[in-house]
């Protein structure tokens, strides 16, 4: 178990590395005296312990999802960057605290981007925000003094689903001291799902088809996906959650055998939505789907199907799609 205080030896590398790759030193900023109240946190998070005696002051996320939680949580004047947003719009309501928060880079920064925030705490809700190409990696942050933490969906063997946001959420409130805000959020969420349950009653389940990419093989959501969650929560059925992974390859032919009434496309922006829905309709295979003839291509953003508080936006408006005279 490490606990965290900021390392003279670290604020030595830290300066070093800026003034090789950036031009500029360091100034470290001062440490919290004692231990705050509320504290000492301990983050057990992917095989990384670490004891927080203070919250972070200075820290980065590198994934929408985790930028997300952040500002959902009033966390903006914590925050010195974010990154890999790579052109997808932030949720309308965090617009404005959004707004407040420097982007370090549209895609994943370089070490010296990262470093020149100076952060004590950098934050990715998926693990390709670690980067080995960029070389920001876990344990390199921690060799020069930066605590890390990692959304605990991307490293848990079972099904994802909705208690791992609102663990989530519970756990950044603690390690921030501001659990009261993250009970606060909580709460909305089931509520907001709870209010989805009800309008369903007992409608029949929509067999839904998850389209990733793929045109000669498709990718989809398997049974581990928080998307599986998400679909059932709306009222339908991922048709492959018997798929026991989070994300694998199909075939065109099993697509047509389980004839999905709605394909549901992850929209990421590259390749498009629209060129998404042309390969499915140039796909002879599967034309005798119900979803072509009904033209029920609804979509869920990267920055939903990735466990954040946005996940519950997309459960709202596909139970809309799925069910919608329960909603009128």
């Amino acid at each position: 178990m490490t606990r965290f205080r900021p390392p003279l030896a670290a604020a030595l590398v830290l300066a070093t590395v800026l003034l090789t790759g950036c031009g500029s030193a360091v100034q470290d900023a001062p440490a919290a005296p004692g231990t705050a109240p509320g504290f000492p946190v301990t983050d057990d998070d992917c095989g990384v312990t670490t004891t927080y005696d203070a919250p972070p002051r200075r820290a980065v996320t590198l994934t929408s999802n985790a930028t997300e939680l952040m500002l959902e949580l009033g966390l903006q004047d914590h925050m010195v960057g974010t990154a890999y947003l790579k052109n997808r719009p932030i949720g309308a309501r965090y617009a404005q605290a959004y707004r407040s928060v420097p982007v370090l880079a549209p895609g994943q920064p370089s070490l010296e981007q990262l470093l020149a925030a100076q952060p004590d705490f950098v934050y990715s809700g998926y693990p390709d925000g670690f980067s080995e190409s960029n070389g920001h990696t876990r344990p390199r942050l921690a060799e020069l003094g930066i605590r890390t933490h990692l959304n605990p969906e991307s490293c848990r063997p079972g099904r994802s689903g909705f208690d791992d946001l609102f663990g989530e959420t519970e756990r950044i409130g603690a390690i921030f001291g501001v659990p009261d805000r993250a009970a606060a959020s909580v709460a909305g969420f089931r509520q907001r799902l709870d209010e989805v349950r009800s309008s369903l009653g007992n409608a029949a389940p929509v067999p839904v088809f998850v389209y990733n990419s793929g045109a000669d093989a498709p990718r989809t959501a398997g049974g581990k996906a928080l998307l599986t969650d998400m679909i059932e929560r709306a009222g339908g059925r991922n048709v492959f959650d018997d798929l026991d992974q989070r994300w694998g390859q199909v075939s065109w032919e099993q697509v047509a055998q389980r004839r999905p009434a709605v394909v549901l496309i992850y929209d990421y922006l590259e390749p498009s939505v629209a060129s998404k829905i042309a390969t499915l309709r140039a796909t002879p295979t599967i034309a005798g789907i119900p979803a072509l003839a009904a033209n029920a291509f609804p979509t869920v953003e990267l920055s939903e199907a990735q466990p954040g508080p946005r996940s519950v936006d997309a459960v709202e408006r596909l139970a809309k799609v799925l069910h919608p005279d329960r909603f009128r």
